[in-house]
């Protein structure tokens, strides 16, 4: 009885129409910063680099939107690192490439085992996101976006 098989499930939904509410490192640090709000959610922080450049980004929340806060400029198409600006772990996915651009993807892991997935290439926008406790979660979206009384996630 082993192995559980799994199925590939795809549910579309509007851009912008979820936000990340938690996210956090490999190490589980927190990465939401709510000083630093967009769309009136917390940005997602991260420290980010290429060549000699250092730097601050803060993500959009919104699930499929691209407004993201930025201290420096990124020119268009380079490829960035990420890692947690507490404990500094690197939030690239050394397994998993771009299915756009085949640049690296970045990783952030999210409450009940799910994980959002990013392009690390500027101007890619690319990403994905794998839900592990779909019951749970699926059950949240839709708490959330019909706004079923009575159910508590």
């Amino acid at each position: 009885m082993g192995d559980k098989k799994t199925e590939r499930v795809e549910i579309r939904v509007p851009s912008a129409s979820l936000a990340v509410a938690a996210a956090s490192c490999p190490n589980g640090c927190d990465l939401m910063a709510a000083d630093v709000p967009i769309h009136g959610h917390p940005s997602i922080g991260i420290d980010f680099s290429f060549g000699d450049w250092k730097g601050k980004i803060h993500l959009d929340p919104m699930y499929g939107s691209f407004d993201n806060i930025c201290d420096i400029e990124i020119p268009e198409g380079q490829e960035v690192d990420f890692r947690c600006p507490k404990c500094a772990v690197s939030l690239r996915d050394e397994k998993d490439l771009c299915p756009t651009c085949s640049a690296r993807m970045f990783v952030l892991h999210l409450p009940g085992g799910g994980i959002l997935e990013g392009c690390l290439r500027k101007g890619c926008s690319a990403h994905r996101l794998r839900i592990v406790d779909v019951d749970a979660q699926l059950l949240r979206v839709f708490k959330e976006r019909v706004g079923l009384p009575g159910i508590d996630v």
